[in-house]
């Protein structure tokens, strides 16, 4: 009877955490779809785009700060109060950039909100492997990116109505109601799922033993990836300077970027539980064609690049973060996503430097430059697997 209950509490908080991505996502997806452009807009230079770019690292890099403490404390109420701070950031500062009259301060505040978010993620991301344990994680982390990419598309959608009918102003503000939602989701499964099995039972300790030679090498395909994988702050910068598309369509080509993530999400997960690592290619062939079409300065092939942007994302946000699930053990969860994380940020930033200063160059300069990064990557995956198949 109480491991029924039990099983109908984490069903219940796996919809909350759902519901939470999902309000959360109207948010600082909203506020992100015309970052680049809204910064262009208060006449920031382009290496501006790149900070926010590079402001991921910042994010990644508290992932390993937030998980290496939750993880020294060992307790359930840590790991809840690190993903409500974190969420209370991403959600409660971006409706400020309604304020903001000067380019730093957008970006400034564009880099606290990633500081929320790399507080609340690897955290999140234990308990939402504890709650999908039981019907399959790559389903689980896919059909939880399915409600994550609902609120995703659905906050860049009402952003560019708003930028359409209102101003810049008036749009984040709008953001205020979702993330008022998202906070009261967090305390509402908090109260419902206090205690998480993975942290009562893990020694107070730090270690990194259970962070094994394919955790190294997945980690390193990843970062390989992420060196060629353009920030959308960056791509809507660039596609507002070059004169391909106005403030609204780009939030729109966000949206649809979006929605593609959102389509692609539980398929991919699906495909995880099946074929294991192999599955992981996606990204870095993905990934390489976004340079392609972005520097053709076509607005139909604009299109087709926000279609692969979201199908990196996708596989970003369901199978990386399914895959660590399956290479590392229980215990060392929180810290092997917290490791992952602050390394694919790092890359991700000095990446989106790279990026940006290649295209105010001609275009063979970066489309080789990600030819290379993205080779690399498939070759490192390609080892990960021969690795796994024999273990």
């Amino acid at each position: 009877m109480e491991l029924r209950r039990y099983g109908r509490r984490a069903l219940v908080v796996f919809v909350l955490l759902g519901l939470i991505s999902l309000a959360a996502d109207m948010v600082y997806e909203g506020a992100r779809s015309a970052s680049g452009a809204y910064l262009e807009h208060l006449g920031a230079p382009p290496i501006a785009s790149s900070i926010i770019g590079a402001g991921e690292f910042l994010g990644y890099a508290l992932r390993f700060v937030s998980g290496m403490l939750a993880s020294y404390l060992g307790s359930s109420a840590a790991f809840w109060g690190f993903v409500a701070l974190g969420y209370a950031m991403n959600v409660m500062v971006l409706p400020f950039l309604a304020f903001a009259g000067f380019w730093w301060i957008a970006t400034a505040l564009y880099l606290v909100e990633r500081v929320g978010k790399g507080l609340r993620t690897p955290l999140r991301d234990v308990i939402l492997a504890e709650v999908t344990e039981g019907v399959g994680r790559g389903k689980g982390f896919g059909l939880h990116e399915v409600m994550d990419q609902v609120g995703a598309l659905a906050g860049p959608l009402l952003f560019a109505f708003m930028l359409i009918h209102y101003d810049y102003s008036k749009a984040f503000l709008m953001l205020l109601i979702p993330g008022t939602l998202a906070m009261i989701f967090i305390f509402t499964a908090w109260s419902l799922y206090p205690k998480i099995k993975s942290v009562e039972i893990s020694p107070r300790k730090l270690s990194f033993r259970g962070l094994s030679r394919r955790f190294w090498l997945y980690t390193s395909a990843m970062m390989l990836q992420s060196l060629g994988f353009l920030h959308w702050a960056i791509a809507s910068y660039f596609l507002k300077s070059w004169g391909i598309m106005g403030d609204a369509e780009i939030a729109m080509l966000y949206a649809i970027a979006m929605g593609v993530d959102a389509i692609i999400a539980l398929p991919i997960g699906h495909l995880y539980d099946v074929i294991k690592f192999r599955s992981l290619y996606i990204a870095p062939i993905a990934t390489l064609m976004i340079p392609l079409l972005l520097t053709t300065r076509s607005a139909i092939l604009a299109y087709v690049m926000a279609a692969f942007w979201g199908l990196t994302m996708g596989a970003s946000e369901t199978i990386m973060r399914a895959s660590i699930a399956d290479i590392v053990d229980k215990e060392g969860l929180a810290i092997a996503y917290g490791v992952f994380g602050m390394l694919y940020g790092i890359s991700w930033g000095v990446g989106g430097l790279i990026l940006t200063l290649l295209l105010q160059l001609p275009a063979p300069t970066i489309i080789g430059y990600v030819i290379i990064t993205q080779a690399a990557s498939l070759i490192t995956l390609g080892i990960l697997n021969k690795h796994s198949a024999q273990e």
